[in-house]
């Protein structure tokens, strides 16, 4: 049930409580941790999805029965491993990456987790890079968490790219609270206006639903 004050929009989380959470049921591999110290090491954003949401996508991967992924934002291979997590052992893991020093971090990441044999790593900007993998679709998801102007067209491609039954599922989709209402900058109101494109193609197109996590947690079920 629902209660009058998280109607109202109150939210019962806390640190404690995700501390709890994920010392129970998202608990970080070596491989996991490697990667949250190699992101420390070379002074790169801390902007990994929390432990929570990772096993979020672990456990919605599994449910799908996925082995073929697309991931466009790899970082440093965080998030890379949570997903390989839920995929059987000839499952395969396609992450792209437009940064080439988080590219090479994640690379030595995966290689130390051994994970390198399941993982094809991809350089260069999302919309230019998707259309060199096509040929090894239909795709079982696709997760996003990469540059909010492009998630529309992350959306539109993961729409001709995934078989019937497959999963987007995309993070900060309440876009830092921004989503709706008043934009301080050119930026942010063209990023909110991509970001409502998302969410308008996922509701048209997708049978769609947003987690509340902190950031917005969007999932979408290709029809």
């Amino acid at each position: 049930m629902a209660d009058p004050s998280s109607r109202a929009g109150t939210t019962y989380w806390t640190p404690a409580i995700e501390e709890y959470l994920q010392g129970l049921t998202a608990r970080e591999t070596p491989g996991m941790r490697a990667a949250l110290d190699a992101i420390e090491r070379a002074g790169m954003p801390a902007i990994q999805v929390a432990p929570t949401d990772g096993r979020i996508i672990e456990v919605l991967l599994r449910i799908a029965g996925a082995r073929k992924v697309v991931e466009i934002g790899t970082l440093a291979g965080y998030s890379g491993q949570w997903i390989l997590k839920a995929l059987p052992a000839d499952g395969r893991l396609w992450t792209i990456e437009s940064s080439p020093t988080h590219f090479e971090v994640a690379r030595g990441v995966f290689e130390r987790a051994g994970l390198a044999d399941r993982v094809t790593q991809l350089l260069g900007a999302g919309l230019e890079v998707l259309p060199t993998i096509e040929r090894y679709g239909p795709f079982d998801a696709v997760f996003v968490d990469a540059d909010k102007p492009s998630y529309p067209g992350y959306a539109e491609w993961a729409l001709r790219n995934l078989r019937s039954g497959g999963l987007v599922i995309a993070d900060n989709t309440y876009l830092f609270s921004y989503l709706v209402g008043e934009t301080t900058s050119d930026g942010q109101a063209r990023d909110q206006r991509a970001m409502q494109r998302f969410h308008e193609l996922m509701a048209r197109s997708f049978d769609a639903v947003t987690i509340p996590t902190p950031d917005g947690l969007t999932v979408g079920l290709k029809r």
